[in-house]
């Protein structure tokens, strides 16, 4: 059935726009609303805080309402934080969109794994990337329009609230679906859900983290990185533009690359881990390097973000224990990586742009390789227990 396919697209789509359409917007809302610098970076901190925080809310809403009721109460909170924004005139009420954006998006995305594990069975890959190739698209997608809905609208309040609009029609999706009654959440018998002991959760939320944090910083560093480089400012763009194009891609196409490749999951942890190591030493010297990094660090990053949603579905045996696995590892994940933008901030002011950040993201990888060991050896031991 396509319904499924585009439940999965609709609710990924609508994860990032949030965040992504206020960074275009962020100079007209400090002048507007004459804040401080240090007030606007809480613009995008409070919903990666609350997706951090909050993360488990999915498995406890999935246990008390079901998936299909807890997922329209979320996309409830969601929408509301979204047109809000229409109206808003002080800082504090965008504040408080941003908080109820982060609060939605933290009960969708683990109850969307617990979702992916109960219908897709043995194509959870496949929905894996559309998973990930929606949120990538979404964000791109919010992050430019939006200045030209502004000026459509005639404030940029209207450009913030018009990501209501496809938030509204994924949860038109959801309501179309028959399935997901509370009866249907039902715990998993105790010997079962025991697969994963606490080092395992550690590492996996450490993976998730690690991803997240090398990607985020990436995304808010890599410019500055190529213009302290000697780059113009077009030029860092394109190199931009090559990046997140590639994430993009290997995130829709991943099984395909599993298949071509002749890995499974254990394998591809290891491959785009190299991948995004490669990718760090060629930032040292980039005018030697600059389009290989730019490619290797989009197909590293755009393959582990797929796995690291995937694998909580991979040590699970159920819809509720892949909700909440993904709740506790995504918990602790998004407050990890949601902090390594700032400290690279800190490694760019002690080092500059080019030691700090490079050296910031090697350190990055190579815990991020130790990581993947001690995941690929729980993997494989699953793997020979299921046989």
């Amino acid at each position: 059935m396509l319904l499924p396919w585009l439940m999965v697209f609709g609710a990924g789509l609508c994860l990032r726009t949030g965040i992504s359409s206020l960074s275009p917007m962020l100079d007209t809302i400090q002048h507007q609303l004459g804040i401080g610098s240090s007030y606007l970076g809480l613009l995008t901190a409070i919903p990666v805080v609350c997706m951090g925080v909050l993360s488990p809310l999915g498995h406890a809403f999935d246990r008390r309402f079901g998936l299909k009721t807890s997922m329209m109460l979320a996309f409830i909170v969601l929408m509301a934080g979204l047109a809000l924004r229409l109206k808003t005139e002080t800082f504090g009420l965008l504040l408080l969109t941003a908080a109820l954006v982060g609060i939605g998006d933290a009960i969708i995305r683990p109850l969307l794994s617990g979702f992916i594990k109960e219908t897709f069975h043995d194509r959870t890959h496949a929905a894996m990337g559309v998973y990930a190739t929606a949120m990538g698209v979404g964000s791109a997608v919010a992050a430019y329009t939006t200045p030209f809905l502004s000026t459509a609208y005639g404030s940029w309040q209207g450009g913030l609230a018009f990501w209501a609009i496809p938030a509204l029609i994924a949860a038109m999706l959801w309501v179309m679906w028959s399935g997901g009654a509370k009866h249907e959440a039902a715990e998993v018998p105790r010997g079962q859900s025991q697969r994963l002991d606490h080092l395992g959760r550690v590492a996996l939320t450490l993976f998730f983290g690690l991803q997240a944090g090398i990607n985020y910083t990436i995304v808010a560093w890599l410019p500055s990185l190529y213009l302290a480089s000697g780059f113009a400012q077009q030029a860092s763009s394109g190199f931009i533009a090559v990046f997140m194009l590639l994430q993009t891609l290997t995130s829709l196409f991943f099984p395909l690359l599993m298949r071509l490749m002749r890995v499974k999951v254990a394998g591809a942890m290891i491959i785009y881990t190299v991948c995004a190591l490669t990718g760090f030493l060629m930032l040292g010297d980039l005018s030697q390097t600059v389009w290989a990094a730019a490619v290797l660090l989009g197909i590293a990053t755009g393959g582990l973000f797929p796995i690291a949603l995937l694998l909580p579905l991979e040590f699970s045996s159920s819809r509720e224990e892949a909700t909440r696995i993904s709740g506790v590892t995504q918990s602790g994940g998004y407050l990890l990586g949601g902090a390594m933008p700032w400290v690279a901030g800190i490694a760019t002011a002690q080092m500059g742009p080019v030691k700090g950040i490079t050296a910031l993201c090697l350190g990055m990888g190579i815990i991020l390789l130790i990581v993947v060991a001690q995941v690929r050896k729980r993997y494989l031991q699953r793997v020979q227990q299921a046989e």
